[in-house]
């Protein structure tokens, strides 16, 4: 009896051992979520509740293995603030990501409330960033308004341009080019 015992613990040994060495097959990645053609996303920034965002873009595309998602062929852009237009902005694409901070290549943000046009970025540079809890950040800008011209490196600021700070700035003589604002 003793035999069979040990001869059963002996297969049952082996056995596993077999089967903890076999390779593990991987399950097939999911590469992209939904993707949605000519549609108009929503965001409620939990960061930022009195906020929302609102872009019209050509194509949203979700991947959920990075919990984003990239809205490209953007059309129109704009941030609210308790109903009210605060921003709009112009950029080719955006990503949004899991607590909807944004990163777009470059952008241009007009802010009508001031009559500011702030140029964030261009093509080949590192992405501008908005977080939702922080504001705009960017490698270099240009702000043009009513009695300001500046262009600068390493910008960043809140939303409201009450805390904005920069690197290398210069004043910019061509003031002919500030649109006439108007409220």
């Amino acid at each position: 009896m003793t035999r069979y015992a040990l001869a059963l613990l002996f297969l049952i040994a082996a056995s596993s051992y077999y089967f903890a060495h076999l390779p593990v097959r991987e399950p097939p990645k999911q590469e992209r979520g939904v993707v949605l053609e000519d549609v108009t996303i929503r965001l409620y920034p939990k960061s930022d509740p009195d906020a929302e965002w609102v872009f019209h873009a050509a194509r949203i595309e979700n991947n959920p293995a990075r919990q984003s998602s990239r809205a490209t062929g953007l059309s129109q852009g704009a941030r609210y603030v308790g109903g009210q237009l605060d921003l709009t902005i112009e950029a080719p694409e955006v990503l949004i990501d899991r607590n909807d901070n944004l990163t777009l290549p470059y952008a241009t943000i007009e802010i009508p409330k001031e009559c500011y046009t702030i140029q964030l970025g261009s093509k080949g540079e590192a992405p501008v960033r908005i977080l939702q809890d922080r504001g705009f950040t960017a490698p270099t800008f240009t702000l043009k308004g009513p009695g300001i011209s500046i262009r600068g490196e390493e910008f960043r600021s809140d939303f409201k341009l009450e805390e904005a700070s920069w690197e290398r700035g210069e004043d910019i003589v061509e003031m002919d080019n500030v649109k006439e604002c108007q409220q």
